[in-house]
C-alpha cells in the first residue's frame, strides 16, 4: 500500500515564473487563435523543463561526455525543426 500512496506525492520543481510565462504565452496564442503556436510553444518547454529536471541524471549517465549533451540538443533542435515543417506547411 505504501508504493500507491506514493504515486500521488509527485513534486516537480519547475520554478513558478517559468510556469507563469508559459501559462502567459500560451493564453495570448489561444486568445490570438495561433494554436499551432501553442503546439510549438508546449513542445519547446516541454524539452527545456525535461532538461532542466533530468540533467544532473543525464549528465551522470553521459559521465561528463560533451557530445551526449550535444546529440541531446541536436536531436531536440531536429524535433522543434520537424514540428514547424509539420505544423505550418499547407498543402493547398
Amino acid at each position: 500500500m505504501e508504493s500507491l500512496f506514493d504515486l500521488g506525492t509527485v513534486r516537480l520543481t519547475i520554478p513558478a515564473w517559468q510556469m507563469a510565462l508559459y501559462i502567459g504565452i500560451i493564453a495570448f496564442y489561444m486568445i490570438w487563435g495561433r494554436i499551432k503556436c501553442c503546439l510549438l510553444t508546449t513542445f519547446a518547454f516541454a524539452l527545456y523543463w525535461g532538461y532542466y529536471l533530468f540533467s544532473p541524471d543525464f549528465l551522470q549517465v553521459a559521465h561528463g561526455n560533451p557530445s551526449a549533451e550535444s546529440a541531446y540538443f541536436g536531436f531536440g533542435m531536429a524535433l522543434v525543426a520537424f514540428n514547424l515543417i509539420a505544423l505550418f506547411y499547407e498543402e493547398r
